[in-house]
């Protein structure tokens, strides 16, 4: 039985879900899953750094194409000029998609299409069904419905690519009961896999005396978050809190990893507080190097919170990273993860808009030395019996249930 998984976000691109899409590639049975992504990103249209490279040591069959879906445009200027597009751009990249995954799902006698992206990658799925007799899965992360959208169509559409699909991946109960609230999806149709970690490559070792150069933090004691720089992930609470967490820890250090259009904001906080001798922006690091920087740190801390519109945190695999490195883990109180973080285990969860808040957990992690070395203890324990090896059979079961009905 092979999937087929198409997906704009697959690796090497950064993020969340292309590490998730990736190690259940990489931990499922061999020839069971393929992949359909890109080899341009739809945001900037610019190439994927280092994509060969990565096809050719995957242990999987990845066909690329130049997009999946039409790369972002500024609104257009008039009906007209979205006409233009509809017929110019989107139906004809439409068109060759669908002729590819008809060419891909016919050599590997695909029976299951896994859909990465709802909104603009579920009608694949539904042509897929039509057409080419196979099963669909929606892969769903959580912000992509709880997220409040300006324009209704989309909105609507997602509800009805949900109900077309005949099985949706949940990937925390917070995932689960929103697709249930907001989008009238029968629990019989969900199936909850949480993210799991790949604890090969996520391990405990020394703190890395590179990093350490290259960010001059020798003697301190470090806070890292990893993520891109938007609002929802609670970098800005970070650096606010930071002038109460230096009266109790006065050699502690910020270190940011991630790229995203908050950035300058997070850099404008920086020196509104006086912190630039206590804040470092590491910016997007090697994939290589990212698990020595969980390895660099005294506390991971992400305080996410949910956003106005609704943007929350689905889970935050990002958590669990850090605890297989042997990490405490400091998250916010919303979306799923509350699930990733237990409470007092693992990490402690904090107030992602209450700066107090942050601060005080950030202090309880960096001056308390027990509660430190249980949680990190422990949370290390949680990580190991969360790999991507176990949810990716998760995954493939559910694939063979679909395809025996």
């Amino acid at each position: 039985m092979s999937c087929l998984l198409v997906a704009s976000i697959f690796s090497p691109i950064n993020g969340g879900s292309a590490v998730v899409y990736e190690t259940m590639c990489q931990f499922s049975p061999q020839d069971s899953m393929i992949v359909y992504a890109p080899w341009r990103h739809y945001i900037d249209g610019k190439e994927i750094e280092g994509w060969r490279e990565h096809d050719a040591a995957a242990p999987y069959t990845v066909y690329r194409t130049e997009l999946i879906r039409p790369q972002i445009l500024p609104p257009p200027p008039s009906r007209l000029h979205s006409l233009w597009r509809l017929l110019s751009i989107d139906i004809p990249l439409k068109l060759r998609v669908f002729r590819e995954v008809r060419r891909i799902v016919r050599a590997h006698q695909i029976k299951v299409v896994c859909i990465g992206e709802l909104t603009s990658g579920s009608w694949i799925g539904i042509a897929a069904q039509r057409f080419l007799g196979c099963k669909m899965i929606n892969y769903i992360h959580g912000e992509e419905i709880t997220t409040e959208t300006e324009y209704r169509f989309f909105g609507r559409q997602r509800r009805k690519y949900l109900h077309k699909a005949d099985a949706i991946v949940a990937v925390s109960h917070f995932t689960e009961q929103a697709l249930q609230r907001l989008m009238g999806v029968p629990a019989s149709k969900i199936r909850l896999i949480h993210n799991g970690v790949n604890i090969q490559r996520f391990t405990p070792g020394p703190r890395p005396q590179y990093l350490i150069d290259r960010y001059r933090l020798a003697g301190k004691r470090v806070i890292v978050t990893v993520g891109r720089t938007v609002p929802r992930k609670g970098a800005d609470a970070l650096i606010r809190a930071l002038p109460e967490v230096l009266k109790a820890a006065p050699d502690a250090h910020l270190l940011v990893v991630g790229e995203g259009d908050y950035r300058p904001v997070l850099e404008e906080l920086v020196r509104t507080h006086g912190m630039e001798a206590h804040v470092t922006f590491a910016g997007k690091v090697p994939e290589e190097e990212l698990a020595d920087h969980y390895r660099l740190c005294d506390v991971f801390a992400m305080p996410n919170r949910e956003m106005p519109d609704g943007d929350t945190e689905g889970f935050g695999l990002v958590f669990l990273e850090a605890n297989a490195c042997g990490k405490p883990v400091i998250g916010g109180r919303a979306g799923g993860a509350v699930e990733a973080v237990r409470d007092g285990e693992n990490g402690l969860l904090v107030d992602g808009w209450s700066v107090a808040d942050v601060a005080a957990g950030l202090i309880r992690l960096l001056t308390d030395h027990a509660l430190h070395q249980r949680i990190s203890q422990r949370g290390l324990e949680i990580a190991l019996a969360s790999s991507s090896r176990a949810k990716a059979e998760q995954f493939h079961d559910l694939c063979m249930e679909l395809v025996r009905q």
